[in-house]
C-alpha cells in the first residue's frame, strides 16, 4: 500500500533512517510500492524536518529505503526504532493519505509514478543506470506542509540491482 504520511508498514524488521547532521531519526514521509519485479518491494521515505534540509541524495538529511533486502548507502545510517517522528497535524494526530498508483499513470497533483520521466526544473540529475521511481511535489497534506525548497520537486530512484534508494530535489 502507497500512502503519504501515517506509520509506515514495514516489510522487514523496522529501519529509520538516521539524520547525518544530528544522529536522531528522520521524518518518515511516505511509502511507496514498487512496481515490477519478481516479489513485493517498498520503498520508505525519510527527511530531516527540522532545518537541516539538503537537496543532494547523498547528503544524509534525505533516505529512500528498499525493503525486503534493501542495502543502506555508505553515507546512510539506520537504527531498529519502531516508532519515530511522523507529520503531525496540528491536533498531534498522524496524517496520512492513501494513494493508488500503477506503473504509466499521473497520480494525485503532486505525484508522478513509475513509467513515465521526471519533469525536472533545473537539470538532468537522473544517477546513471537508475530507475525513475515517481516524482513528489511539495505539498500540504491537511495542515501539514512537506516543502522540498522554494516551491520544489523531489525525485527518487531505484539502483539497478532494486536493493538501494536515492532521493534528490531541485527547487524552482
Amino acid at each position: 500500500m502507497s500512502r503519504l504520511g501515517g506509520e509506515p508498514v514495514w516489510l522487514d524488521e523496522p529501519q529509520w533512517s538516521l539524520s547525518s547532521r544530528d544522529a536522531g531519526p528522520m521524518t518518515f514521509l511516505a511509502q511507496f510500492r514498487v512496481p515490477e519485479g519478481p516479489a513485493m518491494a517498498m520503498a520508505y521515505l525519510f527527511m530531516n524536518m527540522e532545518g537541516a534540509y539538503t537537496w543532494q541524495p547523498d547528503g544524509g538529511q534525505d533516505a529512500l529505503i528498499l525493503m525486503p533486502d534493501g542495502r543502506v548507502p555508505p553515507w546512510g545510517r539506520q537504527a531498529p526504532v519502531v516508532n519515530g517522528p511522523l507529520l503531525r497535524g496540528a491536533d498531534g494526530r498522524a496524517v496520512c493519505h492513501e494513494v493508488r498508483l500503477t506503473p504509466g499513470t499521473v497520480g494525485e497533483d503532486y505525484i508522478q509514478h513509475i513509467g513515465r520521466q521526471p519533469n525536472w526544473l533545473q537539470g538532468d540529475e537522473t544517477p546513471e543506470g537508475w530507475t525513475f521511481l515517481l516524482q513528489l511535489d511539495s505539498m500540504q497534506l491537511c495542515d501539514v506542509v512537506v516543502n522540498f525548497g522554494d516551491l520544489g520537486v523531489g525525485y527518487a530512484f531505484i539502483s539497478p540491482d532494486r536493493r538501494e534508494g536515492r532521493f534528490l530535489w531541485q527547487s524552482g
